[in-house]
């Protein structure tokens, strides 16, 4: 019996865990991060903005070469 208590707590714990770490990869942000957090308005346009900027500078660099 301490065995599969010992198994449960374990599958539950690593789900609990993964379901956190997948959260935060699926939302690109760091993984210790709380993944109930909703980003703020101005951090989505600064995302996108910084976003906006790489494309820009690759598009640019790419039509230089």
């Amino acid at each position: 019996m301490k065995t599969i208590n010992g198994i449960v707590i374990g599958l539950l714990l690593g789900l609990s865990a993964g379901l956190w770490m997948g959260v935060n990869i699926g939302r690109d942000v760091p993984l210790s991060s709380n993944p109930f957090k909703e980003p703020t308005v101005s951090d989505r346009l600064s995302d996108k903005a910084g976003r906006l900027y790489n494309d820009a500078k690759e598009a640019i660099n790419e039509q230089l070469k």
